[in-house]
């Protein structure tokens, strides 16, 4: 696992309340990070959207590289740019 892979999940878990219980990173998809997750029910929806929001809402910026839930190889994910978890995570 990275030092970004590391560092997301240690700071998703010590700012959320729920379970990652797998992590992606892929050779040929470098940048993107994913933590997984069993499923959500709807206060977990809205706990991983106040956490994107307080980590990774930049003020009148869009990005492609933003994170998005999404499913990914049969696993619920929050997926990340390591661009952005170098810039909001490790380097704050």
């Amino acid at each position: 696992m990275s030092n970004e892979l590391k560092e997301f999940k240690k700071h998703f878990e010590a700012n959320c309340s729920i379970k990652v219980i797998d992590t992606i990173e892929e050779s040929h998809l470098p940048h993107w990070k994913r933590l997984c997750f069993n499923q959500l029910n709807c206060n977990d929806m809205i706990e991983i959207a106040m956490y994107i929001k307080n980590t990774f809402s930049v003020k009148d910026t869009y990005s492609h590289l933003l994170p998005k839930i999404q499913i990914y190889n049969g696993f619920l994910c929050l997926t990340v740019d390591v661009s952005q978890i170098e810039k909001l995570i490790k380097n704050k």
